[in-house]
């Protein structure tokens, strides 16, 4: 029966709806996914021609549907300071200071 996503230990399967073949040539007989290249079951996301439709077939067979992006922030806010000196008749209405 197809399903939405990957299996319970987040690997890309050939029963999810996503999954495709990229020689076209997978078809699905019942509960088994049959490869009529090979003549043989299919080997799912190892297979060098296994495509995801939603393009979230990550490497080793790891679906990205799943994944969570972890990101780090380089700089800081506070690393962007922008220090701009007045000068003329606007420099006189503000003051002699800096704007930050």
């Amino acid at each position: 029966m197809p399903q939405e996503g990957p299996d319970e230990n987040g690997a890309c399967t050939p029963q999810c709806i996503w999954f495709r073949c990229g020689k076209q040539v997978l078809q699905r007989r019942g509960n088994m996914h049959w490869c009529s290249w090979l003549e043989d079951k299919c080997v799912g996301p190892s297979c060098a021609y296994a495509v995801c439709a939603r393009r979230k077939l990550m490497p080793e067979n790891r679906c990205g549907l799943v994944l969570k992006r972890v990101t780090t922030d380089i700089y800081r806010p506070d690393d962007f300071g922008v220090h701009i000196k007045l000068r003329g008749k606007i420099s006189r209405r503000v003051g002699d200071e800096d704007i930050v």
